[in-house]
């Protein structure tokens, strides 16, 4: 294996989720089939394998006749038609927060045009964080540049200071990113740099990681998106315009992370993920890249009859609002909670977050916006995480209700209590009781009604129960 192959899959080690090979299948594998295959991995389906390489299920299918789609054994090959004409082995990478064609050309030693021609790409401004981009063994465009960091002209300044910044001659820094000359770069155009450890990635030199989770993002759940630095930065941050709620640990003051909800009516669809990134001098790196937002597959609810003066708009909008004027407070400073949630009741779930809602013969318009627990009116109700009470008062629609605020944007609320056990400005504990179930507002029985936001967004409670944050 040649040192310069060696490289290239170094480079690639951590990204590479799939490997196809061309040609016949190897003879181990008692198997006689020409053209492009894919080695069935653990957990793949003929429906994930289609979706991973642009393919329908239908054609997917036609390939491979013999092929059970119940019966999917690791290690089978599968023929992957679509590639003809291409030679070498090919790979899968997965796009990752600030790449582009023109630093994956560099980073994987493919021209740009080999990119768009391997993946089908019709419109470069649409390709999405997490996206599967095919490559092959054989690059076309020179020797990959597997490790370095990513440089840009400051306002006001061109690519000759630049990189009398970064002590390299500028024809050589030209020479590395395929341009015929310095100044053919154009302002603000993002140019790489050889050298170091930390594989080329299409992010400034001073970003160490960039991780944001899940990705793609789902309908009603909370996104974390978090960002290591090697000096002090500010970052803000945004999907679809909605911002997420920017914080630093006190002890981990170069780490910035940021938790967003996802709406959970939010149409299944690509939206911009748009983060800037301003460094202690001043410059200023900004990312705009595309990420999926998909269902959440949520249930829908049986109709419900309920009082009507507790749907009548003019009752539901100003307990609306002041509702939302709590939850969207700005961040009252450090995270009090750690690791996963406690749930609130031991009282059995009877309706979960994001089912879809009818209240007296209306239309499907509405969700259910956390999870209910069944109980009588002397069943406790405890916090399932240290925070700070910032509500405690009788509603219309929810009853007595309580929130806390957990720091960081994130708050929780308890609805149709009996009694309350706490008042505003009182610091709770986890397993602190705070108050008792109850039958108060647009009720049809008693219960405890549960729900968290993030950044002023309800999300499923249910996830904080299971996955720690941040």
């Amino acid at each position: 294996m040649s040192g310069y192959w060696k490289a290239l899959r170094s480079a690639l080690l951590v990204s590479l989720v799939g490997v196809m090979t061309l040609g016949a299948t190897p003879q181990a594998r008692g198997q006689d089939t020409a053209g492009p295959t894919y080695e069935v991995q653990p957990g793949d389906t003929l429906a994930s394998i289609a979706q991973q390489f642009g393919l329908s299920l239908d054609a997917l299918q036609a390939a491979n006749p013999g092929v059970d789609p119940a019966a999917l054994p690791v290690g089978r090959q599968l023929v992957v038609p679509g590639f003809d004409g291409v030679a070498g082995r090919l790979m899968v990478h997965a796009l990752e927060p600030g790449e582009t064609l023109d630093s994956l050309s560099l980073r994987l030693g493919f021209t740009r045009e080999s990119l768009v021609r391997l993946n089908h790409v019709v419109n470069p401004a649409r390709l999405y964080i997490n996206q599967s981009i095919v490559v092959t063994d054989q690059p076309d465009s020179g020797p990959a540049l597997a490790t370095g960091r990513v440089i840009e002209a400051r306002a006001g300044s061109g690519w000759l200071s630049a990189a009398s910044a970064a002590r390299i001659h500028p024809w050589a820094l030209a020479a590395a990113n395929g341009l015929a000359h310095p100044w053919v770069a154009a302002p603000g155009q993002r140019l790489a740099l050889a050298g170091g450890d930390a594989p080329l990635k299409g992010l400034p030199g001073v970003i160490d990681s960039f991780d944001i989770t899940p990705a793609p993002a789902e309908q009603g759940q909370t996104v974390v998106l978090r960002i290591v630095s090697s000096a002090p930065i500010s970052v803000t941050a945004s999907l679809n315009d909605t911002a997420f709620v920017i914080s630093h640990d006190p002890a981990d003051p170069l780490t910035a992370y940021g938790l967003l909800g996802v709406y959970r009516l939010t149409e299944p669809n690509l939206y911009p993920l748009s983060v800037t990134i301003t460094q202690a001098d001043g410059s200023i790196y900004a990312l705009t890249q595309a990420m999926p937002v998909r269902s959440g597959r949520y249930v829908v609810d049986p109709p419900l009859t309920v009082d009507p003066a507790t749907v009548d708009p003019e009752t539901v909008r100003p307990e609306y609002e002041r509702v939302r004027a709590v939850v969207t407070a700005p961040p009252s400073g450090a995270r009090l909670w750690t690791g996963l949630f406690a749930l609130p009741s031991v009282g059995v779930i009877r309706s979960v977050f994001g089912a879809l809602r009818s209240y007296n013969g209306g239309p499907y318009d509405s969700f259910h916006g956390g999870v209910d627990f069944s109980g009588a009116e002397d069943r406790p109700i405890t916090a399932p995480a240290p925070g700070i009470v910032v509500m405690a008062e009788p509603l219309t629609v929810r009853g007595n209700a309580t929130i806390l605020d957990h720091g960081w944007g994130v708050y929780s609320g308890y609805w149709h209590q009996s009694s309350f056990q706490v008042a505003v400005g009182d610091r709770v504990e986890t397993g602190q009781i705070i108050g008792f179930q109850g039958a108060t507002g647009r009720v049809t029985g008693p219960h405890l009604h549960w729900e968290i936001f993030v950044g002023g967004v309800q999300v499923d409670p249910l996830e904080w129960t299971e996955r720690a944050f941040p």
